[in-house]
């Protein structure tokens, strides 16, 4: 399986133990996709419905969670109709599940056994439960501050849990230590495996909209597996004759930690130094200074002629709370997107569709507005 590295365009054959290219890159899988309405497996109610979608080293299924094809239902908000996509309704309660299913699958043909992710909890709840499901023993570093209810979560599941002190990118030096002997890193920012899966999506809305696509796409972004799942997901189709166009993409943060928001509004042509705050946002799943793929989620706004939006921290529990009181419970990573609508309503217009992902399930926080 090919793959090619999105910093300096090195292919080479895909192997677990290479997780990144020499030069510090993340890998992207070079084999087209071939998509068709007809590879649709309709009795299948998960992510491998788009089996045949995925390049035949893939293919094979050797158990599964069942991650995928979540509901997408209208939503009145401000009285303005958008589209909420539920993948929070996943396994363990988070949209990573999709790459998940895919990756670990893949983990475990290939014979793996022993595993380690870094993760501010919801990435490293799904490798947790998909290692208890394959067999294998996980290893999960977070930051030292995870919220309790996303510890407890991973621990139940089996894996041993290493609190890192310090910033989130702590517990990233600190997995990527662990691994050097002979465990495989399963990472959600650097695995090209993962990245196809959460490319599901996509085909799902298209599927779901009679094969068509929205306007716009709203997502939270922190590491940015989730734009990048949209948007390589929708240029597949793109690339296939199947849509005419790509959705535009709009990236959403907190005003207290943005930096994709700052170095796409500001043109960054280089990664500038970024600190975390001292009071961190309650949005703690997008606390990343510095995303693995972040050339490429600047190439996803530019091509989809997207933007991005800062919300104040103080919209975002409230945003929270108004989903709840319309039936959806999700974290206040998750809201972050029902906050940025009101700036978002001011730039698109009326009648334009709008799809906006919610990613993370109320259950995973501790942090809510009484």
């Amino acid at each position: 399986m090919q793959v090619v590295c999105e910093r300096c365009g090195k292919s080479e054959n895909f192997m677990f133990s290479n997780w990144q290219c020499e030069c510090g890159g993340a890998w992207l899988l070079q084999s087209a996709l071939h998509i068709s309405t007809t590879s649709i497996e309709t009795d299948e109610n998960s992510i491998w419905r788009y089996r045949e979608f995925f390049p035949v080293e893939l293919q094979q299924r050797q158990n599964s969670l069942g991650a995928g094809f979540t509901p997408l239902l209208p939503c009145s908000i401000f009285d303005r109709n958008v589209l909420l996509k539920l993948d929070y309704l996943m396994p363990t309660g988070s949209f990573k599940d999709r790459g998940m299913e895919l990756m670990m699958n893949a983990l475990a043909l290939a014979g793996v056994h022993q595993i380690a992710e870094d993760s501010s909890g919801n990435a490293g709840a799904s490798v947790a439960a998909y290692a208890a499901r394959f067999g294998m023993q996980a290893s999960i570093f977070t930051p030292a501050l995870t919220s309790s209810t996303k510890l407890a979560q991973i621990e139940l599941y089996g894996a041993q849990v290493h609190q890192i002190p310090g910033a989130r990118q702590n517990a990233s030096q600190a997995v990527m230590d662990a691994v050097q002997n002979g465990t495989v890193y399963a990472s959600h920012a650097y695995n090209p495996i993962y990245l196809l899966g959460q490319q599901t999506v996509a085909w799902e809305i298209w599927e779901q909209l009679a094969f068509h696509i929205p306007d716009w796409v709203v997502l939270p972004v922190g590491q940015g597996g989730n734009l990048l799942g949209y948007y390589e997901g929708f240029r597949a189709l793109l690339q296939n004759g199947l849509i005419e166009r790509l959705p535009g993409i709009i990236a959403v943060q907190p005003q207290r930690l943005a930096p994709i928001c700052d170095a796409y509004e500001q043109g960054w042509k280089e990664w500038m130094p970024v600190s975390a705050p001292q009071i961190g946002s309650v949005a703690e799943g997008l606390a990343i200074t510095k995303p693995v793929r972040w050339r490429h989620i600047m190439d996803a706004l530019t091509q989809s002629h997207g933007f991005c939006v800062q919300v104040p921290e103080e919209q975002i529990l409230p945003a929270q709370w108004q989903l709840a009181k319309l039936g959806f419970y999700v974290e206040p990573t998750s809201a972050v997107v029902i906050a940025a609508l009101s700036q978002i309503f001011d730039k698109v217009e009326k009648e334009q569709t709008i799809v906006a992902s919610l990613t993370g399930s109320g259950l995973k926080s501790s942090t809510t507005l009484h």
